[in-house]
């Protein structure tokens, strides 16, 4: 089993039972004890798992996210200049999809494409798209209010029966071995599920995303072109990308 899904499979044991022995890893993953003592050392430096004697048990913090309203006053810049990028990349008559999130809320205001519809379960965003005279779909299911997303079972059903020309998805964090990552599992099934019914998806990412990790993994690298303003220390050869002053790396 490769690292990747082996920390994935860690992660997810240690979500299910809030923390896990080495040797029930050991039996869970085939491998030896030495590499589940290797993985979880990696693991620790990277903050996604502490380790005591003879297991280790998810960080509080991985699933810790905070709310919109905080989130939407931090690195307005930054955000500003991947909000614009992105709207750039929809063109007329296109069906698109718009995530919830601070940057994909800043993207509408710059949307300037005609006769486009969009879905999205970013609930801020409906009054501002419906501004725009935007044609807007909502999907329905139950809201977390953490992040005014709407999520769950009935967002998903409709998902079965959408398809999108572009994808707009906001992210917590980026990182180079477990791809994109958010800190809620119903969100990732929806990006998840959004991204797997778009011809295109984007990833709105300012540079302060890139190296951090959440408990929730919804895509690998591959899946996604990232939009940011800015690349900091990360395996640029892993990525596809757009930044403000190069609008085509893809």
């Amino acid at each position: 089993m490769i690292k990747q899904k082996r920390w994935t499979t860690i992660i997810d044991l240690c979500k299910q039972n809030n923390e896990v022995s080495v040797s029930a890893l050991v039996n869970a993953l085939h491998v030896s004890e030495a590499t589940i003592r290797r993985d979880l050392y990696q693991m620790e430096e990277l903050h996604m798992i502490t380790r005591y004697h003879g297991g280790a048990k998810i960080n509080d913090d991985q699933s810790k996210e905070p709310p919109m309203m905080i989130k939407s006053g931090t690195n307005m810049d930054q955000k500003h200049l991947v909000a614009r990028l992105a709207a750039a990349q929809i063109k007329n008559n296109q069906m698109i999809y718009i995530d919830a999130g601070s940057s994909t809320y800043e993207m509408i205001d710059y949307i300037t494409a005609k006769n486009i519809t969009v879905v999205t379960i970013g609930l801020p965003h409906i009054e501002k798209l419906c501004s725009h005279n935007i044609h807007t779909i909502v999907l329905g299911g139950t809201v977390r209010t953490s992040t005014s997303a709407i999520t769950g079972n009935a967002a998903l059903k409709q998902l079965e029966h959408l398809f999108f020309d572009v994808a707009f998805i906001g992210v917590n964090g980026i990182h180079d071995i477990m791809g994109f990552t958010t800190t809620n599992q119903q969100e990732a099934a929806v990006k998840e599920a959004v991204i797997r019914h778009s011809k295109t998806a984007y990833i709105l990412a300012d540079s302060s995303k890139f190296n951090i990790l959440c408990p929730e993994t919804y895509a690998r690298l591959e899946d996604a072109i990232i939009i940011s303003d800015g690349i900091p220390d990360f395996p640029k050869d892993k990525i596809r990308y757009l930044l403000p002053d190069q609008y085509q790396n893809q």
